[in-house]
């Protein structure tokens, strides 16, 4: 087989029991998945296992004897330097997340730990670099997160209902994240559609305790600093109870038991009404 890793340099006398052992060692390095590379301290690479081909695309014979940097992207100048520094020091560098090129110059995401190696007298000497392809599951990752925020926004819509007036609903229970995702959203569309009035509506949240009410004041305020009047909506018996329970005050904040008496106010607000049709003879 051939010898691929920086530890074959000890297999000198074939029979022993030190040869198997290190027989043994290369070939468990040389089946790994993972890209297993050797370097000395100024970034030439001295060994390069299966793995390091697979993930990579050179062989051992295009890359033993190069510098680490024909896998690092061009736009990463600074970041072998600085590893090597930190190596040459005997630290150790776990699951550290960066982009490598592979041959023909396509990124990849790897998660890399590297470890210094040390001779006889325990003087750094190089570096072995454990390397997993993480593409694939970044990618994963990312889409996660994208659909979390998805959901997120869909669950904290902002509508204009009317030229002047918008509506941002409360639906569920609101954690800080999705009470700063509701503020945001509700007053990117205040400026966006130059509103005047907004309808706070919690008709779709179960319970308030005293952080809803607090996310709601701070909401109400942020409204104000706008210039655009607030309109509490949605506030039932049970809700009522509850804020005048946990000693929150609304005496300054226009509320109604629902959407539609709000809307009213809205439009009153704007100095508009609605006309009924009238019925043709």
């Amino acid at each position: 087989m051939e010898s691929r890793t920086i530890s074959a340099s000890t297999r000198k006398k074939p029979g022993t029991q030190a040869f198997a052992t290190t027989e043994f060692l290369a070939a468990i390095v040389d089946s790994s998945d993972d890209a297993i590379v050797g370097k000395t301290l100024d970034g030439t690479i001295v060994s390069w296992n299966r793995g390091a081909e697979r993930i990579y695309g050179y062989t051992a014979a295009e890359a033993i004897g190069q510098s680490i940097r024909i896998i690092v992207p061009p736009d990463q100048p600074d970041e072998v330097p600085a590893i090597l520094e930190r190596l040459s020091r005997g630290e150790r560098i776990e699951h550290f997340e960066t982009v490598r090129a592979r041959k023909g110059g396509e990124n990849i995401d790897v998660s890399l730990s590297v470890s210094p190696i040390r001779d006889a007298s325990g003087k750094v000497v190089g570096a072995s670099t454990v390397a997993r392809d993480i593409t694939e599951q970044k990618m994963l990752r990312e889409q996660a997160v994208l659909r979390a925020k998805e959901l997120l926004e869909v669950s904290t819509p902002v509508l204009q209902v009317w030229d002047g007036v918008v509506v941002a609903p409360f639906i569920g229970t609101l954690d800080t994240q999705r009470a700063q995702q509701f503020m945001e959203r509700l007053l990117e569309k205040i400026v966006e559609t130059n509103s005047a009035v907004a309808l706070l509506d919690v008709t779709g949240v179960p319970a308030i305790d005293t952080r809803t009410a607090q996310h709601l004041i701070e909401t109400i305020t942020a409204v104000r600093l706008l210039g655009s009047q607030a309109v509490l909506t949605g506030v039932r018996p049970a809700i009522a109870t509850t804020l005048a329970h946990l000693g929150i005050s609304l005496a300054d904040v226009v509320t109604r038991s629902s959407l539609a008496a709000g809307l009213a106010v809205a439009l009153e607000l704007l100095s508009l009404a609605i006309i009924p049709r009238q019925k043709q003879a």
